[in-house]
């Protein structure tokens, strides 16, 4: 008999092992209500009064994301009812995010929810950390799927949302279960605040190792190089290599296999084969893409392919490959690049950027020096993504294992 059928999940911790079967319950039966959320506009931020939207919820950690603050533009006097409280959990009702969850935590401050927001408030005997992570699970996902189904915009009313079943078992073992997601939580979240913290390093370094509008020099520079920056039209550091090739035995390189702003690719594509035309390229050449230029798709391959799509390739010939690399992610570069053509599709425009004169260090030992400085924090921020993807990957498979 399956795990299922006898309603205990496949991995459980011990002390539980000989307890009694889960049981199913409604949603409906788990809530004391479901509540629709405030119709009103955000403002900016007031320093007190915070507005979640659908939006505000992070799509992987499912937190609140404080970054762009807002307020309910709307006057809050007798609309303490739609003030978060422990024990709160949100669904977002309609659109391409709809059963999206957050679970009310108080360190998030003084929280208004609004109106795609329908918001559970779980009955006390239940521990909410164990029902909010059995939103997070494939049974949910392929509820939220069937029941989502419209002739137009998905979407879940709090009817609908009452009647997702779940099993659950009894109060200690739900404890001990969101205890166990809750501290797995918090470990992703201090590994994914250790990554956004280098990758804020690099932005800031990126601004302070290049040359500012108007200087000659950059703010911060490695000891015993004092001499001003050469000036240098793009087209006389690079080449820009036009050669294609429709070669089957050349891994293709696409814009949906570059993680944006850092460089790396997102699968395998070392059996990426096929017969499509593009530009060839070798290692150490330079992979820039001009379509929609603010996206910041790159790449310094290690490989020979064929960039497939709306790149342009690079050969380094007045400096070393991997300042170009680097500098192609400057503001001074990303300034010009983004002065485009076209609203829909925007393309960086070559002429101007062919055209267009940057600093260089005259030395090119200071060119290698910046160079190997952005390759170890790539790396330090590729060793953390890897450790956080490792992270989520545990958490997803404890979440199959650990629910029915």
């Amino acid at each position: 008999m399956s795990h299922i059928n006898k309603r205990v999940p496949k991995r459980r911790f011990m002390e539980f092992n000989n307890a009694v079967a889960w049981e199913q319950r409604k949603l409906g039966e788990i809530a004391n209500s479901f509540e629709y959320g405030l119709n009103a506009s955000s403002k900016t931020y007031d320093g007190e009064n915070k507005y979640i939207r659908i939006t505000d919820i992070d799509e992987s950690s499912h937190v609140f994301n404080q970054d762009n603050l807002t307020s309910p533009d709307i006057s809050l006097d007798n609309l303490n009812h739609y003030l978060l409280e422990e024990g709160d959990i949100l669904l977002a009702r309609t659109g391409a995010s709809t059963g999206k969850s957050y679970c009310y935590n108080k360190i998030d401050g003084k929280v208004f929810f609004a109106g795609f927001l329908i918001r559970a408030k779980i009955k006390h005997e239940y521990n909410v950390s164990f029902i909010f992570q059995s939103t997070l699970t494939e049974r949910y996902n392929n509820f939220i799927q069937v029941t989502s189904q419209r002739s137009g915009q998905p979407g879940i009313n709090a009817q609908e949302y009452a009647r997702f079943a779940l099993y659950i078992p009894k109060l200690k073992e739900q404890q001990k279960i969101g205890d166990f997601f809750k501290q797995l939580d918090n470990t992703i979240a201090l590994h994914q605040r250790k990554l956004e913290k280098i990758k804020a390093l690099k932005t800031a370094y990126l601004s302070e190792m290049f040359p500012a509008e108007g200087e000659t020099k950059p703010k911060r520079r490695f000891g015993g190089f004092t001499d001003d920056w050469e000036q240098r039209k793009f087209i006389e550091i690079i080449n820009r290599l036009s050669k294609t090739s429709n070669s089957s035995i050349l891994p293709k390189v696409e814009y949906e296999d570059i993680i944006a702003e850092e460089g790396r690719l997102n699968k395998d594509i070392s059996n990426k084969f096929d017969s499509r035309k593009g530009i060839l390229f070798q290692p150490k050449n330079i992979l820039y893409g001009k379509l929609r230029p603010y996206l910041k798709n790159w790449l310094y391959p290690d490989f020979k392919g064929v960039a497939v799509g709306d790149f342009w390739v690079f050969e380094a010939i007045e400096a070393t490959p991997r300042f170009i690399y680097n500098l192609i992610q400057s503001d001074s570069y990303q300034k010009v690049a983004n002065d485009t053509a076209g609203t829909k599709m925007p393309r960086s425009d070559w002429t101007k950027v062919s055209n267009s004169s940057f600093f260089i260090p005259k030395e090119s030992s200071e060119q290698k020096r910046i160079g190997t400085f952005f390759k170890q924090l790539d790396d330090t921020i590729a060793l953390h993504q890897r450790k956080l993807q490792k992270l989520q990957n545990i958490k997803k498979a404890y979440l199959n294992e650990m629910f029915i």
